[in-house]
């Protein structure tokens, strides 16, 4: 008997060893590929087949999606480790815009509201924001308009010059309505921060600029039938409600009065419509409205039928391309075409691939959750790296992933979990 105990004793160190062995050249190679043994081995730790994984698309599921895409907002990651401002796109472009503090100021409310983060701490909400409420009444001003510089560099806080020096215009509105949007929402979420960013926004704090001053511009934009005005157009009617109030409700009615066209035998007004300021509008800015939501479901559709009838994914949105052009994918492009893809001034139209981009994919599977949204998503897993420091941007129509990751994909995708488990998922 004592034989047999020593035996099996030699056996299971003999056993005992060669697993140590095996762990050992597993991650040698891995770590040679730059990958995790954890990741392989262990699945809590390899998040890239998540969706494909679950065999209910649930509140679990989706707080573990808001678990990878608020990685990206670590400090080190996504979020300058000293100055705590956001990085437009990850350690490889250490500038934002007013549109980047927007999403990264929404992108904390969702994270708290999901329960990823509490509000102490070094890094808890609190702290977050107060960085960022400081970097506003604090942050340099252009000394020829008064009004912001376009980007600031997130390690310094002072004016990015490479890019501001770019600019056409005196002060970026589009960025400077989404910035508004989310100090409302966070006047809304949390009261204890309106008055200082009232004194910010109504230039009562001596470094503000005169914001105000725009307001009979965007009054004026109430004919328009664009998505993306009724978006920024509702950030300024937060703060000058008597007279802008009305001017989001009426851009609205414009688009559903639009006329028609039709694209793979859905019907679509004839307005420019984009993914991102829609899915924004409907999470930020009133995810109640039936025209909204009916035009939403009228893309998504688009979306699906342009599947069937190509046998290939798309996920239209902007951001970044495969050239160094900042693109825009249209579902209905300004001169009444459609699935068109331009510039920002929209003047050039590029004849190139689409990007299935990873913020409108998930935003797909939080609305709908249909098997064409799912499959999308499961596409982009199957391409995108590993999300253990956030969300890759997409990939295009072959499955080669964009370089780089960004805070305006990670902070569409909490938007789309927060979503989810509220309204869609069990």
């Amino acid at each position: 008997m004592k034989q047999r105990q020593l035996r099996f004793g030699r056996k299971a160190k003999i056993l005992i060893a060669i697993v140590v062995v095996a762990i050992v050249l597993v991650s040698f190679f891995a770590f040679l590929r730059g990958e995790s043994i954890f990741s392989k081995w262990f699945p809590g730790e390899d998040q890239s087949s998540l969706i494909e994984s679950s065999t209910a698309i649930n509140s679990s599921v989706w707080r573990q999606v808001a678990v990878n895409a608020w990685a990206y907002f670590q400090p080190g990651v996504g979020v300058d480790p000293n100055t705590g401002l956001p990085y437009a796109g990850d350690v490889s472009f250490k500038a934002f815009t007013a549109w980047d503090l927007g999403s990264y100021i929404q992108a904390i409310i969702e994270a708290q509201k999901i329960g990823l983060i509490s509000t102490e701490g070094d890094w808890g909400s609190n702290a977050r924001l107060e960085k960022v409420v400081n970097f506003l009444e604090n942050r340099p001003l252009n000394e020829t308009t008064g009004y912001p510089f376009w980007f600031y560099d997130a390690t310094t806080g002072k004016d990015y010059a490479s890019m501001s020096d770019k600019s056409t215009f005196i002060v970026d509105v589009a960025d400077t309505g989404r910035l508004l949007l989310a100090l409302s929402n966070l006047i809304a979420y949390n009261s204890s921060w309106t008055q200082r960013i009232d004194n910010f926004v109504y230039n009562t704090y001596g470094n503000s600029s005169n914001f105000a001053a725009l307001v009979p511009n965007i009054e004026a934009g109430a004919g328009s039938n664009s998505i993306y005005s009724y978006y920024i157009d509702s950030g300024f009617a937060r703060f000058w409600p008597q007279e802008l109030g009305n001017v989001p409700n009426t851009i609205l009615n414009n688009i559903d009065n639009s006329p028609t066209i039709t694209t793979y035998n859905v019907t679509l007004p004839d307005a420019p419509i984009t993914c991102d300021p829609l899915l924004c509008s409907i999470y930020e800015a009133n995810n109640t409205d039936s025209r909204l939501l009916n035009l939403m479901n009228q893309v998504y559709l688009a979306h699906e039928a342009y599947y069937n009838a190509t046998n290939q994914y798309v996920a239209f949105s902007e951001g970044n391309s495969f050239t160094s052009n900042y693109i825009y994918e249209w579902i209905v492009a300004p001169n009444g075409s459609t699935w068109k893809i331009t510039n920002a001034a929209q003047n050039i139209y590029y004849n190139i691939n689409p990007i299935v981009y990873t913020k409108v994919a998930y935003s797909f599977l939080a609305l709908y959750n249909t098997t064409y949204a799912r499959n999308t998503v499961i596409f982009l897993e199957k391409n995108i790296p590993n999300p253990s420091k956030g969300y890759a941007n997409g990939v295009d129509d072959s499955g080669n992933p964009l370089p780089g990751l960004g805070d305006n994909t990670n902070e569409l995708i909490l938007d789309a979990a927060l979503y989810a488990m509220h309204n869609n998922s069990s």
